[in-house]
């Protein structure tokens, strides 16, 4: 999830954290759980808001998909018994590396402001990575592998959208799909 939105996924953790759900001092986390899920809970909005912008939207995309990556390996850490010691370094480096190409191929797939002429907004597929996120980011900390079949749901759509796009313009239907 933390490759869709890099912020929600993080604030979800933290806010059942606070509310005793998980348990973050075992990972070497020592701040105030409630004041971490305010911070984290204000940047999901910010990015949420600085997606739905036409104009920034496929810039933004590209600069969040290191932020995205970090924060996928910060998940993947957090989720590990290893919490964010030396000896998660595996599991940081795994979540960034899942986090990081689920942001790269949501930025190569998801059809750019310009190309809005199949019907489908960008602020409506920006709509749909929220609450991609939102719910794979609750149902996550409890089925940790049913998000990766939202996650892959989400980039064939996008592959699907991109798909018809090119077929609406690009010659006769007949010719194949």
């Amino acid at each position: 999830m933390a490759g869709v939105r890099a912020f929600l996924p993080l604030a979800l953790s933290a806010l059942f954290a606070a509310l005793g759900v998980f348990d973050l001092s075992a990972s070497g986390v020592a701040v105030n759980v409630w004041a971490l899920f305010g911070g984290l809970a204000g940047l999901s909005v910010l990015e949420i808001v600085l997606d739905k912008i036409r104009a920034l939207e496929r810039v933004f995309n590209w600069i969040m998909v290191p932020i995205r990556a970090a924060s996928g390996g910060l998940v993947f850490g957090l989720a590990s018994a290893a919490g964010l010691g030396a000896d998660a370094a595996p599991y940081l480096i795994a979540g960034a590396v899942v986090a990081g190409a689920v942001a790269v191929l949501k930025v190569l797939l998801r059809p750019s402001a310009r190309d809005a002429s199949s019907g489908v907004s960008t602020s409506f597929l920006s709509l749909i990575e929220d609450a991609v996120a939102l719910v794979g980011g609750l149902i996550g900390a409890f089925v940790p592998l049913l998000p990766a079949l939202l996650v892959a749901f989400l980039l064939f759509f996008y592959a699907r959208i991109r798909k018809r796009r090119g077929r609406k313009f690009g010659g006769l239907r007949i010719l194949g799909d």
